[in-house]
């Protein structure tokens, strides 16, 4: 698969320089550092379709193999005893006569036999009448026994309908197939990570650039360079011949991805046999015919923006055409990110005008606000009334409250001119928007007469009237909405924000954290997210409302506040836009915050207050603050207070709401009355059990504590359950498993080499071999910068340790080429990961790509040895077992040079595997888990089988598991170990640790 082609003798040299100096044919063929892929499949079907037709010609753009093939195939013929003869014409820029002259000589010249070979190699575009000359040569020749193959590109459509009885060879046949993709894997070791198709959609040229890339930017920014140049080539090709396609590919790659149906909606006709011809010539789209979907490849690089920037410059009119077909498509983000970069100002204010609301409601009123402040119109400049509609959903939506009431004065000014250059669905949306800021002064919109906007009505406009009503009732009303029939909006299309049905969705979980069922953990990140967007591009009124309501999900499940602001932000716009019902709920949030925090006082103020500027329609808003200044009162008064004040309340009341039932109730249970609680409770438990107070329930009772003992036994358990006594628990820890070697899967790029039990070194996951290694002092270099990972070595030191006995300038000459050596065999080049660093005198391993096995032992360790009483025994078991995994034998060590420092850090980390195996052993047997304490002694005396403080565990393990001879010979053991290293005795604490399990067992002592 490997092997490197000889062409021959007949290809003349200045042919081979020229395909020589052709770097994306050399890409194409996987000719990268010295390496090539042998394509078995296409030169099968070359043969097969030469040996039928006679006559085969390869079409496909620049970047796929071409001239690699036929080159591969050559060298096949050439091999080949019953043939022998090939010749190869590099007719690029050749002329009708010149290559006719050509193949006259080569048709005298060439020797009898079978089947003599001819390939024309980037035959050129001729007129019909030189087209059928050269077919004519051809076929002339093909009866002599000539078997030609011929590449050209898919725009040589005159001279392959000319050659109808020729077998044809298209783009797609060249593509990178999946039982071939092993050995590009193989040749040039990429990495398993990659998405090998969505990355280069089998294109070779871009296959061989997988060898270098990675994660990293500078490789990323290679692949997408490589595609830029596959792309860039497809257009002067199709842009120098005219040809039908290029309005169509222009388009595809300027909006990067979506559905062919988009562009026949946008006004580009897509007939089947030019889509047909795209599909087969141009497979570098991603087509699927089935559902007609297109992705290009790179589309989200700086490279391709530059690709679409070119486009736009040459044809200005095709990237308004892109914008305008994903705005109709709903891609608002990529439509901005488009016009952004390709339109100029005044195409964007065009833009803007004709797409009023849109972009406004689809989070981008900073790019409408940019757009005219680039084309330097303003709301009172006498721009078109499209125009005036933009800058007021804009400014709206930014908070920008006085340029909206400019855009509305002039609107009203203007209202004779809406019906004539305002679409009724986009007044209808600004209406809508017009209603959700109602409270706010001087926004007000003109009213139109109602059959302007009959039957005009969008989804957009009736989510936000639908968020306007059910907002209402949630603040400013009783409390209560109903959710039957709605279907629940999606908050996000792909990527895509949408306001209108995000306020919505805001709304749901508001309701849900105040009157329902909880939240979910990822739902509230969802939330959480989706704010952090809103503030990026600045739309802090709708912003504010975000916060507002995940302020308020996390009070609802006990989770701490992490935006402190919240609430004051969003009633600080809420001031501005003078909606007083946000304003007081707002209030009332900050004074269940700060209860939350035990700032009493505070919150019982903001009670009082919310209470006193509340009206009898706002029935949530008086519960919520009732309900606060109660708790307020009840956890900062001493009991004696609580008792004298229960004593005057009215328990003969009737037709209390659930508020002052509940008001009662907790004073009752406070005050320890629990006599009068009960029958309090028996009298008005069908209000106080309304589903809707519950959950505010829950978090008062939370608040009070045990002053609310009383009434949490009476409570039925169905109903009670949410209210025990800081009833919600902490979710449990779970240890955090690192990925060992051997289960680890290797990053893009990074190399791995790990020191214990032996040397052994990875490279995207493949396993690099004694053959990567030239130098066997390049894998010592390694191991010794491993030891020093994040720090940097002396070029000295290693020098004296390696080559002790050179003189300096011809050790220092020996490190240089090694460290040359040491490069290669990581595969580290200019324009990919640094792998091996060198600062003045010290040179290190880049820690950022290389993972190693010393790095993982010393965490874990530290986690072991430095955890402290406070680590659970559990956690520390965990961690030896990880440890005993990691270290597969003592640390490697040498066969050259001095090998003190591989010595000394061999016994310190064997050293260090023994304590930590010894603390997990008494972890494990102070939880009485013998199981893993017998796994780690014996782990442990593999390495160390002579060090007493282990051998007393053992021993105690041993014991405890009924393993009695197994005491006994380990004992003996260690003696006869010692007698014959000197006739030594084992230390008094062992000798007791062996008498008092022989004592208890009553067995004879063997000594």
């Amino acid at each position: 698969m490997g092997e490197t082609m000889a062409v021959g003798r007949h290809i003349e040299t200045d042919q081979v320089d020229r395909l020589e100096t052709a770097d994306h044919e050399k890409a194409a063929i996987g000719v990268y550092a010295g390496l090539i892929v042998k394509r078995d499949r296409l030169l099968h079907d070359l043969a097969a379709k030469g040996k039928s037709a006679g006559i085969t010609i390869i079409s496909a753009p620049k970047g796929f193999g071409k001239t690699a093939l036929v080159l591969q195939y050559i060298a096949v013929v050439q091999t080949d005893p019953t043939r022998g003869y090939a010749q190869i014409i590099d007719a690029d820029g050749m002329t009708k006569h010149e290559l006719v002259r050509r193949l006259d000589e080569i048709g005298q010249s060439a020797p009898s036999g079978v089947g003599p070979l001819v390939v024309i190699d980037n035959l050129p575009l001729y007129g019909t009448a030189k087209i059928k000359e050269v077919v004519e040569v051809l076929r002339a020749m093909r009866g002599q026994g000539f078997e030609f193959v011929v590449t050209c590109l898919p725009t040589n459509r005159g001279f392959v309908a000319a050659m109808g009885d020729s077998a044809l060879i298209s783009s797609q046949a060249l593509t990178v197939q999946p039982r071939e993709y092993p050995d590009w894997v193989r040749v040039f070791t990429i990495s398993r990570r990659l998405d090998v198709y969505a990355l280069t959609q089998g294109v070779p040229a871009l296959v061989a650039l997988l060898h270098a890339a990675t994660e990293r930017q500078n490789e990323v920014d290679l692949l997408e360079a490589g595609i830029v140049e596959l792309y860039g080539s497809i257009l002067r090709e199709l842009r120098r011949e005219r040809d039908a396609l290029y309005r169509i590919v222009c388009t595809l790659i300027l909006m990067g991805s979506g559905n062919l149906g988009d562009l026949e909606r946008g006004g580009i006709r897509l007939r089947r046999d030019t889509m047909s011809r795209l599909i087969k010539a141009y497979p570098v789209f991603g087509i699927d015919s089935a559902d007609r979907a297109f992705t290009c490849l790179g589309a989200t690089g700086r490279a391709h923006d530059r690709l679409c920037s070119d486009i736009a410059a040459r044809r200005p009119a095709f990237a308004d055409r892109a914008v305008r077909i994903l705005m109709k498509s709903g891609r608002t983000d990529d439509a901005v990110e488009l016009a952004r970069l390709t339109l100029s100002p005044r195409d964007s204010l065009v833009l803007a005008t004709d797409y009023p609301v849109q972009f406004a409601l689809a989070g981008h009123a900073t790019f409408i606000t940019e757009v005219f402040a680039d084309g330097g119109a303003t709301p009172t400049a006498g721009i078109e009334v499209g125009a005036l509609l933009a800058v007021y959903v804009a400014s709206l939506t930014l908070g920008n409250y006085r340029t909206a009431r400019t855009s509305a004065h002039e609107l009203r000014k203007r209202a004779d001119e809406i019906s004539q250059q305002v679409d009724p669905s986009d007044w209808d949306c600004a209406c809508a928007v017009d209603e959700m800021w109602a409270s706010c002064s001087g926004v007000r919109l003109p009213e139109m007469p109602p059959s302007f906007t009959s039957g005009k009505q969008r989804r957009d406009a009736e989510l936000l009237r639908r968020h306007v009503s059910v907002y209402g009732k949630l603040i400013g009303g009783d409390g209560r909405v109903s959710w039957e029939g709605d279907d629940r909006p999606p908050m996000l299309h792909g990527s895509e924000m949408d306001i209108p049905a995000l306020l919505l969705h805001a709304d749901r979980c508001l309701d849900r954290a105040l009157h329902g069922k909880q939240l979910e953990r990822a739902e509230l990140d969802d939330l959480e997210d989706m704010t952090e967007r809103l503030l990026r591009r600045r739309l802090l009124p709708i912003a504010a409302r975000m916060r507002m309501t995940v302020n308020t999900c996390r009070l609802s499940m006990g989770l701490p506040i992490v935006d402190e602001r919240g609430f004051i932000d969003a009633g600080t716009i809420a001031v501005r836009e003078s909606d007083l019902p946000t304003q007081l709920y707002c209030l009332a949030a900050e004074g269940w915050q700060a209860l939350t925090l035990g700032q009493t006082a505070n919150a019982r103020f903001r009670g009082q207050q919310v209470l006193k500027l509340t009206g009898d329609g706002e029935g949530f808003l008086r519960t919520w603050a009732h309900l606060l200044e109660r708790t307020a009162y009840l956890r900062e008064t001493s009991r004696v207070k609580i008792r004298q004040d229960a004593e005057a309340l009215d328990l003969t009341q009737e037709g209390c709401d659930a508020a002052d039932a509940w008001s009662v109730a907790l004073h009752l249970s406070a005050a320890r009355f629990d006599s009068e609680l009960a029958a309090w409770y028996s009298l008005n438990k069908t209000v106080m059990l309304d589903p809707w107070i519950m959950p505010t329930i829950r978090r008062v009772m939370d608040l009070l504590g045990p002053r609310c003992e009383s009434l949490r036994q009476i409570v039925p358990r169905e109903r009670g359950s949410f209210a025990e006594p800081n009833g919600r628990q902490e979710p449990p820890s779970e240890t955090l498993r690192e990925l060992l070697a051997g289960e680890r899967i290797a990053e893009a790029g990074e190399v791995i080499i790990n020191l214990f039990g032996g040397f052994h070194a990875e490279r995207n996951g493949h396993v690099l071999t004694e053959s990567a290694w030239r130098r066997k002092k390049a894998a010592v270099i390694a191991a010794r910068l491993v030891l020093n990972l994040g720090t940097f070595v002396n070029r000295r030191t290693i020098i004296d340790e390696l080559w002790p006995t050179a003189e300096y300038a011809n050790g220092r000459e020996c490190l240089y080429v090694t460290l040359s050596s040491l490069r290669q065999a990581l595969g580290q080049h200019g324009d990919g990961p640094q792998y091996l660093l060198a600062q003045g005198e010290g040179i290190a391993l880049n820690a950022e790509y290389v993972y190693t096995d010393i790095r993982s032992f010393d965490v874990l360790a530290r986690t072991i040895l430095l955890g402290g009483e406070e680590s659970s025994a559990q956690r520390t078991i965990e961690s030896c077992l990880k440890l005993e995994e990691l270290y597969k034998g003592p640390l490697y060590i040498p066969d050259c040079g001095n090998t003190s420092y591989f010595v000394r850090m061999r016994s310190l980390f064997a050293t260090r595997f023994i304590d930590c195996m010894i603390r997990g052993i008494d972890a494990a047997l102070h939880v009485d888990n013998l199981a893993c304490a017998s796994w780690l002694v014996e782990s442990a005396l593999r390495q160390a089988p002579t060090r007493e403080d282990l051998l007393r565990r053992a021993m105690d393990v041993y014991n405890r598991s009924g393993r009695r001879r197994e005491v006994v010979a380990l004992y003996n053991g260690h003696l006869h170990y010692l007698k014959r290293e000197g006739g030594g005795l084992p230390e008094k604490e062992t000798a007791a640790v062996y008498a008092r399990i022989i004592d208890e067992r009553g067995d004879p002592v063997m000594l």
